[in-house]
C-alpha cells in the first residue's frame, strides 16, 4: 500500500514537472518575423551617400535589378 501512494506520488509530480518545462519552453519560443521577404515588391525610394561619399538614389536604379543588404554593426 505505502509503495503504491509513493509511485502515484512521484508519477504526479514528474508529471508536473514535464506540465511546466513544457509551458517555460512555449514561453521562450521565438516569435514568428514580421515580415519573411519583399521579393519581387518594389522598395521605397531613398537617398544615402555611398562608401565614396557620393549620393545614391534609388530611384536612379529603375529598370534594373538591385540587391539591398542593410547591415547593423559597427565599421
Amino acid at each position: 500500500m505505502l509503495f503504491t501512494r509513493r509511485l502515484r506520488i512521484l508519477i504526479a509530480v514528474l508529471v508536473l514537472a514535464l506540465l511546466g518545462a513544457g509551458l517555460i519552453l512555449y514561453k521562450m519560443r521565438l516569435p514568428k518575423p514580421q515580415v519573411a521577404s519583399a521579393a519581387g515588391q518594389l522598395a521605397p525610394d531613398f537617398s544615402l551617400t555611398d562608401q565614396s561619399g557620393q549620393l545614391f538614389h534609388l530611384a536612379d536604379q529603375r529598370g534594373h535589378r538591385v540587391l539591398l543588404i542593410f547591415y547593423r554593426g559597427y565599421w
